[in-house]
């Protein structure tokens, strides 16, 4: 049943993209994800490779200037690089429709406390319609698990809406740190599961009581002072979550240092920026001459000679 959460048109003609670009490696794609006319039309089919069995399926969307920039110093708000390309307003509609073709095809979408904090009305579902009824023609939940990642929880805002609006299903990676502030500020219902402190410790047992809570806000405890993103993520896959969005830069970068994410998709906003101006990682470790991932380019899409649409493959080793 489709959700009553806010919907907004997307003009396909006004959206839609062009591939000019196509590795043969997605040749070799098994996993289907969700279709529909609009998907059609604006970007093509999307599938992925093989899932892997200790951790869901990760990938990231950004929009960058062509210097890498995530964000003016003037104005710091995400979208901008986007929405500020002069010479192509409508390619940052067909940015903002590529992250909602993402949440669609996701079983989870891992969010930031800052994100929370400085849009107090934000929630990771699909604005699409179509999108979403494609969803649930598919088998999946309207709405993707919203995924709080937040080293400790103190700069998590517990009044949020995200957390008053029932038709969107919410979980809390944190770390052991976390749990006390949750206990003490949480205002809804929750179900801790933690601390765990490895692998082992995840039972069939422990994931069928967070199955038969899922109507409650989940709370995954995982390391001491920060989350052990492995063990957090492994017990993402237990409890079904095959495939995971990261929205979050700053998770997204820690993932990849980790060695914990798998596709790119980096929009191309054709405006130059410089100077101190926000990077992807710019608050993570650095990787060095000798030691660092490369990419495989899986597809470009093109909206003008003013926007471009990259997917990536991470490769590590």
């Amino acid at each position: 049943m489709a959700t009553s959460l806010f919907k907004m048109p997307f003009d396909i003609e006004k959206t839609k993209i062009r591939q000019i670009y196509r590795s043969e490696e997605l040749e070799k794609a098994q996993v289907e994800t969700i279709t529909c006319d609009e998907m059609k039309q604006i970007y093509g089919e999307l599938k992925f490779d093989r899932l892997h069995e200790d951790r869901p399926y990760t990938y990231t969307s950004l929009v960058t200037s062509i210097d890498g920039r995530i964000a003016f110093t003037d104005a710091p708000q995400g979208p901008l690089i986007a929405k500020m390309n002069r010479y192509d307003g409508d390619g940052a509609g067909a940015d903002w429709w590529i992250l909602n073709m993402l949440r669609a095809v996701s079983d989870g979408d891992i969010i930031g406390a800052g994100t929370m904090n400085a849009e107090s009305d934000y929630t990771a579902h699909v604005f699409s319609q179509e999108l979403e009824n494609a969803r649930i023609a598919a088998g999946m939940q309207p709405v993707p698990w919203n995924i709080i990642s937040s080293l400790d929880a103190t700069d998590i805002p517990f009044d949020h809406v995200l957390f008053k609006t029932p038709e969107v299903p919410v979980m809390i990676s944190t770390s052991r740190a976390g749990i006390p502030v949750i206990q003490e500020k949480m205002k809804e219902d929750y179900y801790l599961v933690g601390p765990v402190e490895n692998i082992s410790q995840v039972t069939d047992e422990m994931i069928a009581s967070m199955k038969e809570n899922r109507d409650k806000i989940l709370v995954i405890a995982t390391g001491d002072k920060a989350p052990d993103s492995k063990v957090a993520l492994y017990i993402m896959k237990k409890f079904g979550l095959d495939k995971v969005l990261v929205e979050t830069p700053s998770y997204m970068h820690f993932l990849v240092a980790q060695g914990l994410m798998d596709e790119l998709f980096f929009n191309y906003s054709c405006i130059y920026v410089g100077g101190q101006a926000l990077t992807i990682g710019k608050f993570g470790r650095e990787f060095g001459s000798k030691d660092h991932p490369h990419t495989r380019m899986l597809s470009i899409h093109t909206h003008s000679d003013h926007f471009f649409y990259f997917r990536h493959k991470l490769i590590y080793g």
